[in-house]
């Protein structure tokens, strides 16, 4: 083999090889690029995660209100009961009494 046909041998595996660097570094290229997207997905993600948390925080913090006015509103409600149960009894003993003196 003559000089001249290894250096175009040579040439020939240098190309071919540059060709597989090229190749190699396109696919790098796309891998990096969906590596992007998903670190981007991710980084949205673990925003709405805590948007998420600070407003189950607000609704536990709300519950935890209404669960401590809970026995006062109770206590209201009996005592609203108590007296619209004494102007009922009352009203009837009033008309009963008017009724009766008929």
């Amino acid at each position: 083999m003559s000089t001249p046909d290894i250096l175009t041998l040579k040439l020939e595996m240098l190309h071919t090889d540059v060709v597989e660097v090229k190749t190699a570094l396109n696919k790098l290229s796309e891998a990096i690029t969906k590596l992007a997207l998903v670190e981007q997905q991710q980084a949205q993600t673990a925003e709405a995660l805590e948007r998420a948390f600070k407003t189950i925080s607000k609704i536990d913090d709300r519950l935890s209100a209404l669960e401590l006015a809970a026995p006062k509103q109770r206590e209201t409600s009996g005592w609203v009961d108590k007296f619209i149960l004494a102007v009922i009894v009352a009203a009837m003993g009033f008309i009963g009494t008017k009724l009766g003196a008929l």
